[in-house]
């Protein structure tokens, strides 16, 4: 087993969100995410971790786990 612990990209703290930055930051990461045949995707509920996770789980057709902070 192969566990990928990646921290969301460049947020705005107010509101919960990313800036342009961490959106581009996303797409990147889920690019190299998607050649290693990703089982699950846990997120937290936080919507910048959401939101960085959003294009993973589109990119491998997998949705997202809700997990607990």
């Amino acid at each position: 087993m192969i566990l990928f612990i990646i921290r969301h990209g460049d947020p705005v703290y107010t509101p919960d969100s990313l800036t342009q930055k961490g959106r581009l930051q996303a797409e990147a990461v889920a690019k190299r995410l998607a050649v290693h045949g990703l089982d699950r995707i846990f997120v937290s509920p936080k919507g910048r971790a959401r939101m960085t996770a959003q294009p993973t789980c589109e990119l491998v057709q997998k949705p997202m786990t809700a997990s607990r902070v």
